[in-house]
């Protein structure tokens, strides 16, 4: 009599096929919520943020969807991401202030007027000649015989090149300060001394 050999089974599902694990799809943050994040890195207020994103809710009821919002770690890791990005931008560096200097410069007045002379519209700048304008003063006047006219006059102030440019020359030791052995006008005076005070040379005066 021949005993019936064992068999080992393993488990399956219910459709015969091996088990597999669910894995939970993350999906990419909306538009609202994206802006959510960057208000919320720029003020830090929660209820703030969602506010200005959702208008319509109460104090309480954005309370309450602020929280919610703020458990989601997409939301959090933007956040975080923003804010890095914001101190980045706003921790001043000796590359950023030379940069600036460079354009406070360097800058040529043609480029901010069209081929007419005309003053260029800001939105019309290159955001390197915008960041130049020191100042905007916009004018309007009444005009026409019955002052149903309105004239408007844009101002724009351009900063001082030569004291930029004097101080970027101190920064890269272009000229050194008055007074010191490497100043080129202290170097000729000393020559100057000698020529007509042979004798200056061999002075025993400290201040000579």
């Amino acid at each position: 009599m021949t005993t019936p050999k064992k068999t080992s089974h393993k488990p399956t599902s219910k459709a015969g096929k091996k088990a597999t694990k669910t894995i939970p799809v993350i999906l990419p943050l909306n538009n609202k919520e994206e802006k959510f994040c960057v208000e919320y890195a720029a003020s830090d207020n929660q209820v703030k943020s969602f506010m200005y994103v959702f208008p319509n809710y109460s104090y309480m009821a954005a309370a309450v969807e602020a929280g919610r919002l703020l458990k989601n770690p997409l939301i959090i890791s933007r956040i975080n991401e923003l804010k890095e990005k914001r101190r980045e931008k706003l921790t001043p560096t000796v590359d950023k202030v030379l940069a600036e200097l460079c354009k406070l410069s360097f800058y040529d007045p043609r480029d901010f007027f069209d081929d007419d002379g005309r003053l260029k519209p800001l939105g019309e700048l290159d955001p390197d000649h915008a960041a130049v304008i020191a100042g905007i003063e916009t004018v309007h006047k009444v005009t026409g015989d019955e002052g149903d006219g309105v004239c408007i006059t844009t101002k724009i102030k351009l900063p001082n090149k030569n004291e930029a440019l004097e101080k970027l020359g101190k920064n890269l030791k272009l000229w050194k300060e008055a007074g010191s052995p490497e100043n080129p006008l202290t170097v000729i005076h000393k020559v100057e001394r000698v020529i007509v005070e042979p004798n200056a040379k061999n002075s025993t005066d400290p201040n000579s």
